[in-house]
């Protein structure tokens, strides 16, 4: 309210966790300026860009990255018992139910849910809840809880027993740090994203090399989002010949921009004010002593809404939205 009333700010580039993105997007739109969110998080959201027009996410949404998981997982990789392991509130409900959906969809089962509290950085008993029966793992965790897990699933035995298929936050060029990088990496540890560190493209590879350059680390998907971010809104400053004084007119601009991300070309639909863009499987290799996530199969121009039809995909995200999937 701050920036908002007393700043008087020009646009906003979205917060970090769901569940804050949920309750500040609406306020802020609602006051006439735009925001560029990094994940749809709930249905008011989605409502509120729908009615405003003040805002979106660039960044992305579960269900095209979690769709397009399941199907790999069942269709290329033959898992068709899988324990999902996420955080246990919205951000987790959303992604486990992207997920969820697809793969029983196409005849899969879940062996088990484990949902370690948000607030939760030792993962160490709830891998042990992990069933030996069970042929993967899809796991969503943020930052210390994904340096845990990997510990964990390594120290326990099950790195050569059972593979893990981490969602964008977990398979994560900021959890896979160099000390984490023998319990990360090898045939058992994959991810599904829209980013992986080592796309091959020319921008990716100019944004990665300058990145380390820069910082002496590979850029992680937080990395590349606020990137992709900036590059919108600099175009779209472009498109206005620098005026960023009408919120409308740079809300409009923001959202007509059409660009080639590091993570490849992105544009945002007009009906969910969400971007279509590249889904990837990668893989978590060794390179020179440090872990990096590479890219091993690409969805193009994946939808929000991903490998669901819209009508499922609106249901469930409601759903979703206010507990665990059922």
């Amino acid at each position: 309210k701050k920036a908002i009333k007393t700043t008087h700010v020009n646009v906003v580039e979205g917060p970090l966790l769901a569940n804050v993105i949920g309750a500040t997007a609406p306020y802020v739109m609602a006051q006439g300026v735009p925001e560029d969110d990094l994940f749809l998080a709930s249905p008011t959201q989605m409502k509120e860009y729908q009615t405003a027009k003040m805002g979106y996410t660039s960044g992305w949404d579960a269900y095209q990255v979690g769709t397009e998981g399941a199907k790999w997982a069942y269709d290329t990789m033959h898992w068709h018992h899988v324990t999902t392991f996420a955080d246990d509130y919205a951000f987790g409900w959303e992604d486990v139910g992207a997920f969820d959906k697809e793969f029983t969809k196409l005849g899969g089962s879940i062996t088990k849910a484990i949902w370690p509290p948000s607030s939760q950085s030792d993962m160490s008993s709830y891998v042990s809840q992990i069933p030996s029966g069970t042929q993967a793992v899809f796991t969503e965790l943020l930052g210390s809880q994904g340096v845990s897990f990997y510990s964990d699933w390594k120290s326990y035995g099950l790195k050569t027993k059972i593979p893990v298929l981490g969602f964008t936050t977990t398979v994560d060029q900021s959890v896979l740090a160099t000390a984490t990088v023998t319990a990360a990496t090898g045939t058992n540890s994959y991810g599904v994203s829209q980013y992986c560190t080592d796309i091959p493209t020319k921008a990716n590879q100019t944004f990665a090399s300058l990145y380390h350059s820069t910082y002496n680390s590979w850029p992680a998907y937080y990395s590349e989002a606020g990137y992709t971010k900036a590059e919108i809104l600099v175009d779209a400053l472009k498109s206005l010949k620098g005026t960023a004084t009408t919120e409308k007119k740079l809300a409009k601009a923001m959202l007509n921009v059409k660009i080639t991300a590091p993570r490849g070309p992105v544009s945002i639909t007009k009906t969910y004010y969400s971007p279509v863009q590249d889904t990837y499987i990668c893989k978590v290799e060794n390179k020179t002593g440090s872990a990096r996530v590479v890219p091993v199969k690409t969805y193009k121009n994946v939808p929000p809404q991903g490998l669901l039809s819209v009508s499922t995909w609106t249901s469930t995200f409601t759903s979703n939205a206010k507990g665990r999937p059922t």
